[in-house]
């Protein structure tokens, strides 16, 4: 019975002395975690200030940069204007003599067309010269009169009839006064011929220099147009076909008509791509078009 009394009193002291004991253990975890965190946040202010240290660095060297850009930007602004303003001068006088050279190409390219045009033109004389030979070696028409009596005038009196030129002589008579250069008597025996022997072989030239004393004489640009239209269009195949085209696209040209001009220098090229007059409708065609490209430029 006492012993049990015993239990009774001691067992409350047992029971307070281990939960001291599990106190002081809670305490010491505590402790330690409490350390621990201590030590982490130790770690990190280290690890936080290494990094604000790096970053401070990184801000001065990108400091020290950019103010080496700007002193480099200052410097190559400074050489580039010193380079621009020495330059400026013979920039300048280089410009003044490339212009004064393009307007002395121009004068010359335009002295040249019209060498050429007129070399174009020798060479078609010379084309003829065969015709010219056989036209002064022609005998000379028949005076009126001269064959006879064929008709009867009123009363049965004999009246001369005055024989009709032939289309040779007709022809040979206005080539030779062409020749001659009596162009307003040849532009009249031309016409001529061309009236009243439409069908001969020799009616498509008549028709050309009927056009080309138009254009020889510097002004009548439309009425020489007109003529080598004519031979185009009355006798499209012959051998003055390829000449009247060029012609008839320079009197165009020659009279202000530039689109029709161009359109006709164009269509030349494109039958005659080795026809005697290219270069110069190459030429033609540029000097029709020189005013835009420098409007553009």
């Amino acid at each position: 019975m006492k012993r049990l009394a015993c239990l009774i009193l001691l067992g409350p002291l047992a029971l307070m002395g281990q939960k001291k004991e599990d106190i002081l253990e809670i305490q010491r975890d505590l402790a330690l975690l409490q350390d621990q965190v201590t030590q982490l946040q130790k770690s990190q202010q280290d690890k936080l200030a290494a990094m604000q240290s790096m970053l401070q660095q990184t801000v001065d060297v990108s400091a020290k940069l950019s103010a080496g850009l700007s002193s480099l930007q200052r410097e190559l602004d400074q050489k580039l204007s010193a380079e621009q303003t020495q330059l400026s001068g013979p920039v300048a006088t280089m410009g003044a003599k490339v212009d004064q050279m393009s307007t002395d190409f121009s004068s010359v390219s335009t002295n040249v067309d019209e060498l050429m045009r007129r070399m174009a033109a020798l060479d078609a004389k010379l084309k003829d010269i065969s015709d010219a030979i056989r036209t002064l070696q022609a005998p000379p028409p028949a005076p009126p009169g001269a064959a006879g009596t064929t008709t009867t005038g009123p009363g049965g009196a004999p009246t001369p009839q005055v024989p009709q030129m032939s289309a040779e002589t007709t022809y040979n008579n206005a080539y030779r006064d062409y020749m001659k250069g009596q162009n307003d008597l040849a532009l009249s025996e031309f016409a001529d011929y061309v009236k009243n022997f439409p069908d001969t072989s020799d009616a498509p030239n008549a028709q050309y220099y009927i056009a080309y004393i138009y254009f020889s004489s510097g002004s009548n640009w439309t009425d020489a147009a007109k003529a080598f239209d004519d031979v185009l269009e009355k006798w499209p195949e012959n051998p003055k076909t390829a000449d009247a085209m060029y012609y008839k696209g320079v009197a165009l040209q020659k009279a202000g008509q530039k689109t029709a001009a161009a359109k006709t220098l164009r269509d030349y090229l494109a039958k005659y791509p080795h026809g005697d007059h290219v270069d110069m409708a190459h030429q033609d065609l540029r000097a029709l078009a020189g005013p835009s490209r420098k409007q553009h430029r």
